[in-house]
């Protein structure tokens, strides 16, 4: 039960980031724009999941960035660590936090679009469930790369969502030559949540959903650790 409170303590700070900072602003504009290109595609059962998956991830960064990134919330680490909590229970509540807002986002969005073009709701069901399993996971995995290099590796992870996610590791063949930085990329689109795997979701797939899955648990686990190193 105590780890549970402050497990929401962690929460209910992000909430009142929500309110008090610009969070809400790029959230409001993100949400926007995704869902103007989702309605500019037809808004179509695939529109309506690629706007789900990209809304879901793109808002769970920006969630971990304003609610755990600044230097000024690493700087408090310590600080936070005095209190009755753990790091794990930290790493818990700012998981639970960026992914809660970013699914609401999500779903308002997605609702918006579906209700406009008058997409099934099993369509727009589907949708949001991949849409939150893909906020999970990335969450999961910004919280452990802002533990390890703040708002600076969140931009990375911003950007790969946004451009590069998308390509499946095979087009890569055509893109670059042999070598380490065909390597390396093949790595890191295999490895971090991407938006070619999370294309499954909607379609219940097994191997998308134990990615995401993993994310979840081995994102607030490795970040757990991290700022228990850190706040030592």
């Amino acid at each position: 039960m105590h780890t549970w409170r402050c497990v929401l303590a962690e929460w209910q700070l992000l909430r009142a980031r929500v309110l008090r900072t610009r969070l809400s602003l790029w959230l409001v504009l993100l949400a926007g724009g995704l869902g103007w290109l989702a309605l500019s595609a037809g808004g179509g059962a695939v529109a309506l999941q690629q706007l789900a998956l990209r809304l879901g991830a793109l808002s769970a960064v920006l969630c971990v960035a304003f609610g755990a990134g600044s230097d000024m919330d690493r700087a408090a680490l310590r600080l936070t660590l005095t209190h009755p909590t753990t790091p794990a229970a930290v790493a818990a509540g700012r998981w639970l936090g960026a992914t809660t807002v970013a699914t609401i986002v999500t779903l308002t969005a997605t609702a918006a679009v579906a209700g406009d073009t008058g997409a099934a709701g099993g369509v727009w069901l589907r949708a949001l469930a991949a849409g939150a399993g893909a906020a999970g996971a990335t969450a999961g995995c910004a919280l452990f790369v802002v533990a390890l290099g703040g708002n600076a590796l969140a931009g990375v992870l911003f950007f790969h969502l946004l451009l590069l996610s998308g390509l499946h590791p095979v087009g890569l063949e055509h893109l670059l030559a042999p070598g380490v930085w065909r390597t390396a990329a093949t790595v890191v689109l295999e490895v971090a949540p991407a938006l070619w795997r999370y294309r499954g979701l909607a379609a219940g797939a097994v191997g998308a959903w134990l990615h995401a899955l993993a994310w979840m648990a081995g994102g607030v686990v490795a970040a757990g650790l991290v700022l228990q190193w850190r706040g030592r």
